[in-house]
């Protein structure tokens, strides 16, 4: 008798779970196919000079657009945020096993740290 209730248990959860996935998950996937979805924020402000100038910060050869351009490539994610830090580019993804990840990008040679 409780194996009965147990596996109707579960059948149940197995039925409603996903639904409920596929209806919290609807109006975010609409907005994105309707290109209402702004996409990643991006910060384009210069925190480098409040330190004293250098040559590398002024001797950046990549901008922040390659930067991202180069991590979405490499990575496959997608930008939640991307800042700039002293000689670097400090790029937050989301990868596509769901995960946060945050990529350093030199921003003199535009390689990945």
């Amino acid at each position: 008798m409780r194996r009965m209730r147990y596996a109707r248990t579960r059948l149940g959860l197995a039925a409603i779970v996903p639904a409920l996935l596929a209806t919290l998950a609807g109006p975010a996937q609409a907005e994105r196919e309707r290109g209402r979805w702004r996409g990643p924020e991006v910060h384009t402000e210069d925190r480098s000079s409040l330190a004293a100038p250098s040559s590398t910060t002024r001797d950046s050869q990549v901008s922040m657009e390659q930067a991202i351009d180069t991590v979405q490539r490499k990575t496959g994610g997608k930008v939640l945020d991307a800042r700039r830090r002293d000689d670097a580019y400090r790029i937050k993804i989301l990868t596509r096993r769901g995960e946060v990840r945050v990529v350093y990008v030199d921003a003199r040679t535009g390689q990945l740290r």
